[in-house]
């Protein structure tokens, strides 16, 4: 368990923590000069046989950016206050931003009792609980100490024994996050980096990412609470040590995270709250310093559905920042004003994708509300019902492991489509209404227009059956399962065949009469000829039906009825299933009973539309026969 100090400067934490601990967690020297913690400490423990790790944190206001760094939502709180001074600004604001990030229980010490009488401490107590109470910190007890003389010290003990006893991270199926707050180079073993784990787990050999640089290295070994261990769990206070990383590579502020959380921003959305007593209201584009976990950056907040924001009051709002930010769904984040003098108040990230459009769009206000929801799955089916889902951001957003994302895509019924290289959902019913839609729009237009091929995708987009986002994915849908077929750039039913001028079918059965008289179909030539029509007016025409799918062109000078490449497939699959390492031209034209230049030519086609594949000499059937005919 990790526990995290907070409370005013000067009020004994450091000394408190040595107590408990026999470690001084002040490790720089100007702290041990001046007797005042500037940054975060670390010392550990066994306390009634658990593992406890102590977080110091400095008190001044000048170094609150410090104590957000060290606190996170799995850990547990102590709260410090001097029985001499009782509560102070910092007391108060500590316990306020325990509460922004998350933490809501703890114990409470007031300490240095061994100077005040027995009613000043009570009143302290008294002045504490009403502290915690008013925030909603909930704590276990308040005990009375001294570090000097050692008093309620094992009560205290005994307080943070019980609550590591009943302590317990839920399983976590995240991906894994730690956020970095130091980062020093141990010679001869390379670059360290230390913080607590907010999700997740990593194992020894594992490779990780530093967000926001993205820089790729892999954790040859790893400290948990100060011991050597293989794995590092959501709620751990660990230390990795990066093989191949320098001390540029790896700051505080920084994240490391497994490849697949990588997610940088400069855009994250919170359902944020304002400090009662924060003595202005929050209004739109206010200058501020955002803080999570051990990050900071500078930026402005935009108001997206709501008038200036009054202290004590709630809204959904945008952040913007000017340095990249790494956080998730669920996350908490902490601002402050723009003089860093007081904390405005705080909030649970809902979204971290940036606008494509207007931010306070209605569409996007409607899908930020369906992201509040905390649960994946329940918020994947409210998102999914409203339009289509970029799968792989809303993993991002929600932090997924690839088996938790499995399981939660896999909990509502939907289709993944692709558009431009990235993989959307849509709900199952409403993308198979979209696809009888459009089917049924060709088929309406073949009886209201025989005398046309079918129609073009403007066509179908003027009829606005689905949207212009997903027209080609579901023209593409139609295809594959062969509900329509596609000619010429027009779009028809299977079969369907244009009616014919009067001119255009008389010349078009001499053409198949031709072609049918002879085992051996004539040339495009020798039917111009036979017919007696020029070869240029022949070619074209020859040309024109093939498009509309009443003949086949298999090459420059040779055409067949649709019937007739049918046959020829057939002809070929059964002499690849004699011949599986391949057969020859001559095989084919000896078993079709063709000429040796239609063979070819037909061989040829066959390749084209992906029927057969040529290996040097021999052939392969590597497709289906179907593909072979436009119709």
């Amino acid at each position: 368990m990790i526990v995290t100090l907070a409370g005013h400067v000067d009020h004994g934490k450091t000394s408190l923590v040595e107590a408990l601990t026999g470690t001084n967690p002040d490790t720089l020297s100007e702290e041990k000069r001046r007797g005042l913690t500037i940054d975060l400490g670390f010392a550990y423990a066994d306390i009634g046989g658990h593992r406890v790790g102590f977080v110091d944190v400095p008190g001044h206001h000048r170094f609150i950016h410090n104590m957000v760094a060290g606190v996170a939502t799995h850990q547990y709180a102590l709260l410090v206050v001097a029985a001499d001074d009782g509560p102070m600004p910092q007391t108060r604001e500590h316990v306020d931003i325990l509460r922004l990030i998350g933490v809501d229980h703890g114990v409470a010490a007031v300490t240095k009792i061994d100077r005040v009488t027995p009613a000043r401490r009570d009143e302290v107590r008294a002045a504490t609980a009403d502290i915690a109470r008013a925030s909603g910190l909930h704590l276990s007890a308040i005990v009375g100490t001294s570090s000097i003389t050692g008093a309620g010290l094992d009560e205290l003990r005994d307080e943070i024994a019980a609550a590591a006893s009943s302590s317990s991270v839920a399983a976590d199926d995240r991906a894994f996050r730690l956020a970095i707050d130091r980062a020093f180079v141990i010679k001869g073993t390379g670059l360290v980096v230390t913080g607590t784990v907010h999700s997740g787990e990593l194992d020894v050999g594992d490779d990780v990412m530093v967000a926001p640089s993205g820089r790729s290295f892999r954790a040859r070994s790893m400290h948990v609470s100060n011991r050597s261990a293989e794995r590092a769990r959501a709620g751990d206070r660990c230390a990795i040590n990066l093989a191949g990383a320098g001390i540029d590579d790896a700051q505080r502020g920084h994240w490391l995270v497994t490849p697949d959380a990588f997610a940088p921003t400069c855009n994250v959305v919170v359902d944020f709250h304002v400090l009662a007593d924060f003595p202005r209201s929050v209004k739109h584009w206010l200058p501020v310093h955002a803080y999570h976990a051990s990050s900071h950056a500078e930026g402005h907040v935009a108001l997206l559905a709501s008038p200036p924001v009054e202290p004590g009051g709630s809204a959904m709002i945008e952040l913007l920042v000017d340095t990249p930010l790494h956080p998730k769904h669920g996350d908490r984040i902490v601002l402050r004003d723009h003089a860093r003098s007081r904390t405005i108040g705080g909030g649970v990230v809902i979204d971290i994708t940036a606008p494509k459009r207007a931010r306070r769009a209605p569409e996007r206000l409607a899908t930020l509300a369906r992201q509040r929801t905390v649960d994946a799955a329940t918020s994947f089916a409210q998102l999914l019902a409203a339009g289509d889902v970029d799968i792989d951001a809303f993993r991002r957003v929600r932090n997924l492991s690839t088996y938790a994302f499995a399981r939660v895509v896999d909990s509502v019924p939907h289709v993944r489509l692709t558009l431009e290289g990235r993989a959307f959902a849509a709900d199952a019913a409403r993308w198979n209404s979209a696809l009888a839609a459009i089917d049924e729009k060709v088929a309406a237009y073949h009886r209201s227009a025989p005398h046309s091929q079918g129609l073009k995708t403007q066509q179908i987009r003027s009829t606005g059956v689905v949207s212009n986002r997903w027209l080609e994915p579901a023209l593409a849908a139609l295809l594959a399962d062969g509900r329509i077929r596609e000619t010429g750039g027009h779009f028809h039913k299977p079969g369907h065949r244009p009616a014919l001028p009067p001119d255009d079918d008389a010349l078009l059965r001499r053409i198949e009469a031709s072609l049918d008289a002879a085992p051996q179909p004539p040339s495009i030539g020798d039917i111009a000829k036979s017919l007696g029509i020029a070869f240029r007016t022949v070619d074209a025409f020859v040309t024109k039906m093939s498009n509309l799918g009443y003949l086949v062109r298999v090459g420059a000078n040779h055409a067949l009825r649709p019937a007739r490449i049918g046959a020829l497939a057939t002809i070929v699959e059964g002499i690849a299933q004699a011949h599986p390492d391949g057969f020859d031209a001559r095989a084919f034209r000896d078993a079709a009973g063709i000429g040796r230049n239609l063979a070819i030519d037909v061989l040829e086609y066959f390749d084209r539309r992906g029927f057969t594949r040529r290996y040097g000499d021999v052939r392969r059937v590597v497709g289906a026969a179907s593909a072979l005919s436009s119709r």
